[in-house]
C-alpha cells in the first residue's frame, strides 16, 4: 500500500489545493464466502476461500469559492476470489460451454466509484449557501440463487447514480449577538434552516433482486429499487 499527498495553487488563487492519492494490494486467505439474497447476507460459515482486493484512490479538495471546500473523488477497485476445490468457469451470453478462469468477482467488486461534491454561496450573501453531490458508480456483481459455485456472479446491476442538492440559509451566528442581543437564538452558536432534494433526477437504481422460481425451476430475478426522490426539510442549532 502506497500513497501521495500534493498541495498546490490554482492562478492567482490565494487558497490551496490538495491531491492526493494511494493505491493498494492486499491478499486475502481463509476468507468465509458470502451471498446477497434479496437484502440478506447468507455467510458459508466456512474459511473456504481465498483471494484479494486492489485498487487506487484518487482525491482533488480545494476552496474553489472562499470558505466553502469542494472535492471530486475517482476510485477504481478490483475484488476478486476463488472458492477452495472449485474451477470456476464464465460464459458469455450465447454460449453454451465455459471456460475456465483463476478467479471470479466478489460481491464487493465495483470496478469504479466517482463523486463530486460542489458548494458556493451568493455573492453579496454569504448567509445562502448551495451544494450539489454527484455519485456515479459501476454495477456489483451477483450470481442465481443457489447455483452461485462453479458460474459465480456472473452477473451485474445496472450502473448506479444520483444527483443531490441542498439550499440552506444561516438565520443565526454568535457574531450577530452584539447587535441582536435579544434575538430569540442568541443563546446558540449557529443556527441553518436548510432544504435538501436527495435523488433529484429520481433515478431508480436497483439495490438487490428477489429471485422468483417457476413450477418448472426457472428463475426469474426481479429487482428492488432504492428510494426515489425525497425532499427533507431540517432546522440544525449548535450549541
Amino acid at each position: 500500500m502506497g500513497g501521495a499527498t500534493w498541495d498546490f495553487y490554482l492562478g492567482n488563487n490565494p487558497r490551496p489545493f490538495r491531491f492526493i492519492t494511494e493505491a493498494y494490494y492486499k491478499r486475502l486467505w481463509d476468507l468465509v464466502s458470502y451471498d446477497v439474497e434479496n437484502v440478506r447476507i447468507r455467510y458459508s460459515g466456512e474459511n473456504d476461500a481465498e483471494g484479494y482486493v486492489t485498487g487506487v484512490d484518487l482525491r482533488f479538495n480545494g476552496e474553489f469559492v472562499p470558505g466553502a471546500e469542494s472535492w471530486f473523488n475517482l476510485s477504481f477497485l478490483r475484488a476478486r476470489e476463488k472458492l477452495d476445490g472449485v474451477q470456476h468457469q464464465i460464459r458469455e451470453i450465447g454460449d453454451t460451454i465455459g471456460r475456465f478462469v483463476n478467479d471470479v468477482p466478489r460481491p464487493t467488486d465495483q470496478f469504479m466509484t466517482m463523486s463530486v461534491y460542489f458548494q458556493d454561496y451568493l455573492p453579496k450573501n454569504e448567509n445562502f449557501k448551495m451544494n450539489l453531490n454527484l455519485t456515479v458508480g459501476t454495477g456489483l456483481p451477483y450470481g442465481l440463487l443457489g447455483n452461485n459455485t462453479v458460474f459465480r456472479n456472473t452477473y451485474r446491476f445496472q450502473a448506479y447514480h444520483r444527483v443531490d442538492i441542498g439550499f440552506s440559509y444561516s438565520i443565526w451566528d454568535e457574531t450577530r449577538r452584539a447587535v441582536h442581543p435579544s434575538h430569540f437564538l442568541s443563546f446558540a452558536r449557529n443556527a441553518w434552516l436548510s432544504l435538501e432534494i436527495f435523488n433529484l433526477m429520481q433515478v431508480q437504481n436497483v439495490a438487490s433482486n428477489t429471485w422468483i422460481k417457476t413450477i418448472f425451476e426457472q428463475q426469474y430475478a426481479i429487482p428492488n429499487y432504492l428510494t426515489s426522490r425525497r425532499i427533507n426539510l431540517r432546522f440544525r442549532v449548535e450549541f
